[in-house]
C-alpha cells in the first residue's frame, strides 16, 4: 500500500478553486492540477480498496477504474449547466458502480469526506420487499443498527423518511423509524486532515468494517427479493 501522507491536500486545493470557478475555461487552464488531483484520487482509492480488502475479500481485486466516478456532469437534462462535479466520488462494489446491492462510497468534497454504505435506491417493488424484509427481521435489524459502534457513527439510518409506514406493513411496529425509510443509506463524514494523515486508508476502512454487518444484511436480503422476484416471473409466464 502507498503511503501518501499529507499530498492528499491537492484534492481538496483542486475542489476548492474549482467551486467558484466552474467552466470550461477555468477548467482547461489548469488542466495540470485536475490531472495531479485525479493521479492522486486514484491513489488513494487503490489504498482504500487494499485496506478494505483486509476485511471483505469481494473488494480486494478491484482497481480504481472499477470503482471512480468521472468528475464531468452530464447536463444534457439537468438545470444546473455547470459542467464539472464539485467532489471526487467512488463507489466500491464487486457487481460494480450500478449495482443495487450496498457497497462502500466514498466521496471527497473541499471541506469534508463522506463515507457511506447500506442501500440508497432502489427500484419501487425491490424497496417495498426490502422494507418487509426489515420488518419480518426487526429483532435482528435492530441489533445490527443499534449495535453501540455503529451507533457512535451513524446516529440515523436512511437520508430521507415517510411521514407515515407505507401501506401492507405493521402500524404498530415497536420500530416505525425503520419502516419509514425511503433508503437505507448510512453515512458519516470525516475531515480533509483525515484524509492528511499516513493512516488515512485505515481510518476509512475502519468505517466500513463498522458500517459492513449491516450492509450485509440488506445485501442478502436484496438478493434473496430478487431472486424471488425472478421465480415468479417464470411461474406467471408459463399460467
Amino acid at each position: 500500500m502507498t503511503s501518501s501522507g499529507h499530498s492528499n491536500e491537492i484534492l481538496f486545493s483542486f475542489l476548492r478553486e474549482l467551486i467558484p470557478n466552474n467552466n470550461r475555461e477555468w477548467f482547461k487552464a489548469h488542466r495540470e492540477m485536475y490531472d495531479a488531483a485525479w493521479a492522486q484520487f486514484n491513489t488513494l482509492v487503490e489504498n482504500v480498496i487494499a485496506a478494505i480488502g483486509e476485511f471483505d475479500g469481494s473488494i480486494a481485486g478491484l482497481t480504481p477504474k472499477d470503482c471512480t466516478y468521472r468528475i464531468y456532469r452530464d447536463i444534457r437534462f439537468s438545470p444546473d449547466k455547470t459542467p464539472y462535479k464539485g467532489h471526487f466520488g467512488a463507489y466500491m462494489n464487486q457487481y460494480g458502480k450500478k449495482a443495487y446491492w450496498g457497497g462502500y462510497y466514498l466521496q471527497i468534497e473541499p471541506e469534508q469526506v463522506m463515507l457511506a454504505s447500506g442501500v440508497w435506491w432502489l427500484p419501487t417493488k425491490e424497496m417495498q420487499h426490502l422494507r418487509q424484509s426489515v420488518a419480518d427481521q426487526m429483532d435482528d435489524f435492530v441489533k445490527l443498527v443499534e449495535a453501540p459502534e455503529l451507533k457512535k457513527l451513524v446516529p440515523q439510518i436512511g437520508q430521507s423518511h415517510y411521514k407515515r409506514i407505507p401501506n401492507g406493513l405493521p402500524k404498530d411496529s415497536p420500530h416505525p423509524e425503520y419502516l419509514t425509510c425511503k433508503d437505507y443509506a448510512m453515512s458519516c463524514m470525516l475531515q480533509p486532515a483525515d484524509l492528511c494523515r499516513d493512516d488515512y486508508a485505515h481510518r476509512i476502512a475502519h468505517v466500513f468494517r463498522v458500517m459492513k454487518p449491516l450492509n450485509d444484511f440488506l445485501s442478502e436480503n436484496i438478493l434473496i427479493n430478487m431472486e424471488e422476484m425472478e421465480t415468479m416471473k417464470s411461474v406467471v409466464k408459463f399460467v
